[in-house]
Parts: structure tokens; C-alpha cells; sequence
């Protein structure tokens, strides 16, 4: 034990030493910094004039938010909205910039926002629609119909949302939510990012024994055949999962000083309205953000098999960029079921909002689960099947790979 304990700290130390570990990293918290405080630069433009830069837009709009916050979206709260927007003068070719505008609707924007999101109206409707709250959360439920209808739910998948739909407190209060929404918002880019690190920092575990010709002296020792493969899976591994989590932190810490502490409570729905599960923000992000965690120590797992079987870095590192950009880029068609499960909830596609939050349910000896309640024991079952399949590969190259 104590023998393997030394080695697995030497092994993290020859991982965590090398230049390009640190210039990667970097590069990932410097993609994860400029991505959240992205929307704060530079000016908001409206009919292609400058109207304000968007760092104080936002901080004016925040102050709004805070006000409503705490505030359930009902009847008393849509006619206060609806009487704001008109009194603005809707005919001037700049209503936005108008002192109506600014002083009464501008308040209740991000509810307007809201109901457009709901019902799907554009402006004029929403302009010209008599405020009811029973129309508009009949218009969510249609909507949410409609996007099971679209996903091409079955029947018990339905009745599963529907069932879940019902324990969620309607009318919705509105809680400020924008530090978690930024954080919820960065969740492609940081998936993204931590697949190509960990493709780029953990290729070489492996093939660099083998290319320093020190692999003799690895096969030689009385650790050269087992213990030293556990140890460079566990060392190749932790690395992954600790920074994945730094990732993780450094978003969500840095989302909540930019843009706001509160939310944690708020309804996911707020967010992403075409998800009926009774999570809060904080909730979502802790799922998503945790997925992101389990999906890391499986990608190190199957990068570092990839590299001991091809005897190669570059060719390993070249592979997964390659499946990692794929997996992004490609979707495949909703109708062909079976095959646009298995595509979305490979690691390369897996860690976008749609997939981690998907309406698609996995059944299981009659029962019906989230994707976020399978996918990350699946990714854990066949990380541990994956570790005891690679160790064959490992004692195999070391016999005839002289």
C-alpha cells in the first residue's frame, strides 16, 4: 500500500509538472473567464446605433429584476405590466429610448420577456394581449405538450412529465437568477474545454514510458506489471476530476460575483421552461455541473486506454479532438430514437443543457429515469468494466511489444 501510495503522488507529480499542463489550464480558466463576462463588453446596439454599453445596460436591468424579485408572476402582476407598456408611445421609431419607455416598462421587461418565452407571441401580440393568468399558464401547458409531441414522447413518458408538472408551484415566483443562469449558460463551453484538457494533458500517460524507452525499466520492477497500471489510472483520473471541479467552481464563483448571489431557489423553469421537474437553479446546476465531474474521470479513463493501445499521444490526443468536436457539431434526427439517445448521451455529446436535461426518459425493469439519474451510474459502471478490460492491454503490450 505504501509502495503504490508513493507512486501515485510521483505519477500526479509527473502529470502535473509538465509545462503544457499549466498552459492548458490556463487557456481553459482564461476560455471560462472570458465566456461569463462576454455579454458585458462592448456597447448594446439598436437599429444599428449605440445606445448604451451593455455592462451598464445590465446593471440597470438588474435593478429592475431585484424589484420583482420575490414576486409571483399572477393576475396583479401581468396587469401592472400590461398598464406599464402602454403608456409608451409604441408609434416612435426608438420606443426603447423613450423617457416612457425607461420609466415605466422597462421595469417589467423581463417579465414581458417571460411571456413571450411561454406563449410564444412576438411583440405586437404581446403588445395587444389582455393579461390573464389562467391564459397564460394554459399557454405553457400547450407548450409543453407540443415539445413532448415534437421529441416524440410515448405515452408513459408523457404521463411521467405530467405527473412531475404538477408538483411544481404555479403561479411561478420570480427570484433574480442571473449569476446561475450565466453559470448554467457557460455549462457547453466548460464541458467542451475540460474534454479537449483532458485529451491534450492525459494522452501522454501512458506512451510516454514507451517512447523515453524507461518502459523496461517499469516492466523490470517489482510494480511493473499491475500496481503501476492502477496507479497511472488513479493518478490520470484525479487529475481529471480535480480539474474539472476547479472548472466548475471558478465558473459558478466567478457567474455569482459578476452577476448576482441569488437564485439558488428559483424555479429551473425560470431558466429552461421545456424541463417539468421540480428543481430549483441551484439544484440544476449542482446536477449538471456533477455529471460534468463523473463525465470527466470517464473520459480520462477511456483517453488513457486509447493511448496504451495505440502506443501514442498524438495519435490518442488527435482521435478524441476529433470525436469531442463531432459530438458537438453533429445531431442526429429525434424520429430515429434509439440512435439520437445513444449519439447525446456518448461523453463527446453528452455535456449540453438539452442532453443533461433531456425530455427523453431511459426505462429500467419497468421504471422511468432521467437522464441525469442514468447516464452518470452508466458512465461509472463502464469506467470500472473499462479499468479491469485495459489492464489486459497493458500486460499484453508489455510481453509482445518489446
Amino acid at each position: 500500500m505504501n509502495n503504490f501510495k508513493t507512486l501515485y503522488y510521483y505519477e500526479i507529480k509527473k502529470i502535473t509538472t509538465k509545462k503544457s499542463f499549466w498552459i492548458t489550464l490556463f487557456l481553459c480558466i482564461a476560455c471560462i473567464f472570458f465566456s461569463t463576462i462576454a455579454p458585458l463588453l462592448g456597447n448594446y446596439y439598436e437599429n444599428g446605433t449605440a445606445t448604451d454599453t451593455n455592462y451598464h445596460k445590465f446593471l440597470v436591468e438588474k435593478e429592475h429584476r431585484l424589484k420583482l424579485s420575490g414576486r409571483e408572476i399572477n393576475q396583479e402582476l401581468l396587469d401592472e405590466m400590461y398598464s406599464a407598456f402602454q403608456k409608451v408611445p409604441w408609434e416612435s421609431e426608438q420606443y426603447t429610448l423613450t423617457k416612457e419607455y425607461q420609466t415605466y416598462a422597462r421595469p417589467y421587461s423581463d417579465i414581458f420577456y417571460l411571456i413571450q418565452s411561454w406563449t410564444g407571441m412576438n411583440d405586437v401580440e404581446t403588445r395587444s394581449w389582455s393579461p390573464d393568468e389562467a391564459t397564460l399558464y394554459s399557454a405553457l401547458d400547450n407548450k409543453l405538450k407540443h415539445n413532448w409531441e415534437s421529441n416524440l414522447l410515448s405515452e408513459e413518458e408523457k404521463l411521467f412529465w405530467e405527473n412531475k408538472d404538477v408538483l411544481i408551484n404555479k403561479p411561478f415566483t420570480y427570484i433574480y437568477h442571473c449569476g446561475y443562469d450565466a453559470a448554467l449558460e457557460s455549462f457547453l463551453t466548460v464541458g467542451f474545454i475540460m474534454l479537449l484538457f483532458i485529451a491534450i494533458c492525459l494522452s501522454g500517460v501512458f506512451p510516454e514510458e514507451h517512447t523515453r524507452r524507461t518502459d523496461q525499466l517499469v516492466l523490470s520492477s517489482i510494480n511493473g506489471k499491475d500496481i503501476m497500471y492502477w496507479v497511472k489510472l488513479c493518478s490520470g483520473v484525479t487529475v481529471s476530476v480535480i480539474c474539472a471541479f476547479l472548472m466548475s467552481a471558478i465558473t459558478l464563483i466567478l457567474s455569482l460575483t459578476v452577476y448576482g448571489s441569488e437564485g439558488f431557489n428559483a424555479a429551473f423553469q425560470l431558466f429552461y421552461i421545456s424541463y417539468s421537474m421540480p428543481i430549483t437553479m441551484g439544484q440544476a446546476y449542482l446536477i449538471a455541473y456533477g455529471c460534468l465531474i463523473i463525465t470527466a474521470a470517464f473520459v480520462s479513463i477511456l483517453v488513457m486506454l486509447l493511448s496504451e493501445t495505440l502506443h501514442s499521444n498524438i495519435a490518442a490526443m488527435s482521435i478524441t479532438s476529433g470525436l469531442i468536436i463531432l459530438g458537438m457539431l453533429i445531431q442526429i434526427p429525434s424520429e430515429y430514437r434509439f440512435l439520437s439517445q445513444l449519439w447525446d448521451y456518448l461523453p463527446t455529446s453528452f455535456l449540453a443543457m438539452w442532453n443533461v436535461f433531456d425530455q427523453r426518459l431511459i426505462s429500467v425493469l419497468g421504471n422511468s429515469f432521467t437522464t441525469y439519474q442514468t447516464i452518470p451510474i452508466i458512465y461509472i459502471v463502464c469506467s470500472i468494466l473499462a479499468s479491469f478490460f485495459g489492464i489486459h492491454i497493458y500486460k499484453k503490450y508489455q510481453i509482445s511489444g518489446r
